[in-house]
């Protein structure tokens, strides 16, 4: 069985979704029968998908995240770069991109037997099985938190799951979401978590020099991480940041880690202040290796997020052992358990007194025994077993279909 899966996600910087496809991939190649073939589709072309495409893929990714900004190297200089972002986040950009993704796609589906949409949807209408993930519905929770094209395309990609045998989730939250909100049966859906990469961990050897890339000092400051983005509601915990006494906002501060993204980001007068400051620090997408370096070394790792569909950042967070506030969404509390605190998500003061009492807690650098047993339930090993079953499900459910559409004794429907 050839087996094509969207690799879009996995041009960098890598965000979650580009992520979770990188690290699926390379837990599903060694579970793979003779029989089966690992396809990329990248928007353009079908090529293998194999140890040394995912090579190149982690090495772009580093590589990109490795320099003073994101896409001075691939551009030559910061200006053309950030124009670069604007006109590929216009309006017509998207639709003409998506435009052209479907047509190569329409191109290559004789190649393939099944799609893996790891993207959510197909790219097109696809004649052939298709294994949708819908990591979250915040477009039709969140509408007005998004691009306005993604929102069309996403209610466009909708209408493509009424015949889907199977939906693919991450999270049982987003499970009862996809039921409520798509009135799709229960039994159709199937909850497969995500995991943390190897980078995370308790330990790390070069801690000190990836703390000395972003003058940081060992549990000397506060940690969001996320795509710059309205959902994901750094606003927030900036101004509880700078409802902190001076004196600690100077000797601790607040690092927001991720890609440039969408949307209203304005932040207040203070919080900008703070940024002038160097209180509050965007340092951009950086690569995972620093990342858990930062991890491990926090006062405090904080996700105030409005909405999210599994919240990676978390469990990347706990497997390096750092200590954790999050939203108090339902999401949340089924992934991070009793391993976090709780706050209202636009609870400025909640927030504060979170960062306070981070400064007061005794740091527990490996994290609680508890903690980590409970963090054996995210596994990509477990993760891609589940994956592959579903696609051998999916495909012998077409084959019944063909059989029973061309007169053949077996039936079987979606």
């Amino acid at each position: 069985m050839r087996i094509a899966i969207d690799t879009r996600a996995l041009r960098p910087p890598l965000a979650g979704i580009g992520h979770y496809v990188h690290r699926l991939t390379k837990a599903m190649l060694p579970l793979l029968s003779p029989g089966d073939e690992l396809l990329s589709f990248n928007g353009l072309i079908i090529e293998p998908l194999d140890h040394p495409f995912l090579d190149l893929v982690e090495t772009r990714n580093s590589n990109y995240a490795s320099g003073p900004t994101s896409l001075s190297s691939a551009f030559g200089s910061h200006a053309l770069g950030k124009a670069y972002v604007f006109v590929r986040q216009l309006y017509p950009s998207r639709v003409a991109g998506r435009a052209l993704y479907a047509a190569r796609f329409h191109a290559a589906e004789k190649t393939f037997d099944l799609f893996h949409a790891a993207n959510f949807f197909p790219p097109a209408r696809l004649r052939k099985p298709f294994l949708p993930v819908i990591h979250d519905l915040s477009c039709l929770r969140f509408p007005e938190m998004h691009p306005r094209e993604r929102v069309n395309w996403f209610a466009r990609g909708l209408k493509q799951l009424s015949d889907v045998p199977f939906v693919q989730t991450v999270s049982e939250f987003s499970k009862s979401e996809i039921v409520t909100l798509l009135n799709i049966s229960p039994d159709r859906v199937h909850v497969i978590y995500q995991a943390p990469g190897e980078e995370f961990r308790p330990d790390g050897a070069t801690d000190e020099v990836c703390l000395a890339k972003y003058n940081a000092e060992r549990y000397g400051y506060f940690l969001v991480v996320g795509t710059q983005e309205p959902r994901k509601n750094f606003k927030t915990v900036a101004e509880a940041h700078t409802a902190l006494p001076v004196a600690i906002r100077n000797h601790f501060p607040l690092l927001w880690v991720g890609a440039s993204g969408w949307g209203d980001l304005e932040l207040s007068p203070a919080v900008e202040r703070a940024k002038e400051t160097g209180q509050i620090r965007l340092t951009g997408y950086i690569p995972d290796r620093d990342l858990a370096a930062l991890y491990r070394n926090t006062v405090l790792f904080m996700m105030p997020s409005i909405y999210e569909g599994f919240g990676m950042p978390i469990i990347e967070a706990l497997a390096c052992g750092a200590p954790v506030a999050v939203s108090k969404i339902p999401v949340f509390e089924e992934i991070a358990a009793r391993h976090a605190r709780y706050v209202g998500p636009m609870d400025i003061e909640g927030w504060r007194q979170a960062m306070e009492e981070g400064l007061a807690a005794e740091r527990r650098s490996s994290g609680t025994l508890d903690s980590r047993r409970d963090l054996a339930r995210f596994s990509w090993d477990r993760s891609a077993t589940m994956t592959l079953d579903l696609w051998h499900r999916l495909a012998e459910a077409s084959l019944h279909l063909n059989r029973a559409a061309t007169g053949g004794s077996s039936h079987a429907g979606y």
